[in-house]
């Protein structure tokens, strides 16, 4: 049922606050965010870091619909209501943090959400921190973003001690 309200709330929000108009400024962006979700899915399937259980349905389709449907409205929204200037940024990001952590600290309340192998709720604010201004970074310098992704995931496999061959 979570995972029905999430979606709904996301889409609701996307078409109040999102510039629709013109999603395909965003659409790289949205690939961006699910080659790195992805990523993460297919190096954690043995080893997960988090999971989610808001739905009666398989972890896999939850997945789906957070990289299809529900992430996607977020980043419609957020990059495209993105103020320039810096301080205003700051402010700006960090409500969408704040967000975000709200949001996931209200899943794990009520068992929706668990975390494994040494993640936890301040693992996944400080990947807020970072998913955050990577997604600004793509919007402007897409191969950069793609090198600091590459890095961060080594970082994350390297503390999280996550085999990458079985």
């Amino acid at each position: 049922m979570t995972l029905v309200v999430l979606g709904i709330v996301s889409i609701v929000a996307c078409y109040k606050f999102g510039d629709l108009k013109n999603w395909e400024k965003y659409y790289s962006t949205i690939l961006f965010y699910n080659i790195g979700a992805l990523t993460e899915n297919i190096i954690t399937r043995n080893k997960p870091l988090w999971l989610f259980y808001g739905t009666h349905l398989t972890d896999t389709i939850a997945d789906y619909v957070f990289g299809f449907l529900i992430f996607p409205c977020i980043i419609i929204v957020y990059l495209s209501n993105c103020p320039k200037a810096k301080i205003k940024q700051i402010l700006y990001t960090s409500a969408f943090i704040s967000f975000m952590s709200l949001v996931e600290l209200i899943l794990y309340s009520i068992n929706d959400l668990q975390y494994y192998n040494g993640w936890n709720v301040s693992w996944s604010i400080l990947l807020y921190v970072g998913v955050f201004p990577l997604l600004q970074l793509h919007l402007k310098k897409p191969l950069l973003a793609l090198f600091v992704l590459f890095i961060l995931t080594i970082g994350g496999l390297i503390y999280f001690k996550i085999p990458i061959i079985n």
